[in-house]
């Protein structure tokens, strides 16, 4: 997780020299908008700069291609060849001892992705791809943890020069902040002293205690900070959306108050699960007709996504299967409103746990 002071500073530092000279003029948001986010991610790990460089170039030469071949069949697969380059940090673990940082690599992609895809699709020029392309890879504050968006909306925005929306952008940047820097960092050390109280009962015999810390209040805590973290950065690049005078999409809307599993997927991380259901079920659904396949296949690319590992998988798989068939089964039978809600958001607590390794002894 990057400090979220420095994090801060380094966006307010980037808009106020927006603000200097040229403050209204597009090419100039574009340059305060992208080189703090290749600052950023040179400082934290010059290779994982690299990587990003790789991705842009590769999504451009993809894009130049989709230009001159006349076969729609390509055209529509080329920006698929994109996603591939997600599982590249995760080789890099494998077969070395330095990998690429994940920092924004599993985000950018995903944009990349998105605005190839629609920019050929809409015949666009190289003059709009490449401004495009940069917002999609380097826009300082969706490095994190997105929000995910294709670079080609938001530089259409961008060049309409609309004035900064000071109330609302600073508001959502600083609400971001004090999820990161409060409630995340306040559940990360109370996630530390439930480790030490779980040993001390362990070492102890009080083995009731102890499972009631390891297998509720841990992932309950664990799931809150995931959270804090996931919104609070997700706002921090709403705001500073909004300050440079365009909007990304909003990540979040009170996943808690979910009514069932489905309900929780309109709510939770809401621009990565439009994603896949534009760009991953739909096509599948279209090639196989088969519903719940496309579903499950769907959300275990996410898992993947996510992390190239089994836990992951079944997180994801967990989740296609769960809408898939536990949903539809639990309408069928009318299984009352708040059973549902509750057991929902368990069951989420629960595969959140077993892909983030809280239960790992």
């Amino acid at each position: 997780m990057i400090d979220p002071l420095s994090f801060l500073i380094l966006i307010l530092l980037s808009f106020g020299l927006s603000q200097i000279a040229f403050a209204h003029h597009f090419a100039n948001r574009l340059f305060w908008m992208v080189v703090p986010g290749i600052y950023l991610l040179f400082v934290v790990h010059p290779l994982a700069l690299l990587f990003a460089l790789a991705c842009f170039c590769a999504s451009t030469i993809l894009f130049a291609i989709g230009r001159i071949t006349h076969s729609a069949w390509l055209k529509s697969r080329l920006p698929y060849m994109i996603l591939l380059l997600l599982f590249v940090p995760d080789i890099s673990l494998l077969i070395g001892n330095a990998p690429i940082l994940w920092l924004g690599s599993a985000f950018f992609i995903i944009r990349q992705m998105m605005t190839t895809a629609q920019a050929i699709k809409s015949e666009a020029s190289f003059d709009a791809f490449i401004p495009a392309l940069l917002i999609a890879t380097f826009f300082v504050a969706a490095l994190p943890s997105g929000p995910v968006f294709h670079g080609l909306k938001m530089w259409r925005e961008v060049q309409k020069n609309n004035p900064p929306n000071y109330a609302e952008g600073f508001y959502r940047l600083f609400e971001g902040f004090v999820y990161l820097f409060a409630i995340a960092g306040f559940l990360s050390m109370f996630v530390s002293r439930i480790d030490v109280v779980q040993a001390i009962n362990s070492a102890q015999g009080d083995t009731l205690v102890w499972a009631l810390n390891y297998i509720l209040l841990k992932p309950l805590v664990g799931f809150g900070f995931l959270f804090a973290t996931f919104y609070g950065y997700s706002r921090m690049a709403e705001g500073t959306a909004l300050l440079f005078g365009f909007e990304v999409p909003q990540n979040f809307n009170k996943p808690h108050l979910a009514r069932d599993l489905g309900d929780f997927w309109k709510r939770w991380h809401r621009s990565m699960a439009e994603f896949v259901m534009q760009y991953i079920y739909l096509p599948l659904l279209v090639t196989t007709s088969r519903t719940k396949l496309a579903l499950i296949s769907a959300f275990g690319f996410m898992g993947l996504w996510h992390n190239f590992s089994l836990s992951f998988l079944i997180w994801g798989v967990g989740h296609g299967l769960a809408l898939s068939y536990a949903l539809p089964w639990a309408k069928r039978v009318k299984v009352p409103p708040l059973t549902l809600r509750i057991t929902s958001l368990a069951y989420v607590v629960f595969l959140s746990a077993i892909a983030h390794g809280v239960w790992t002894l």
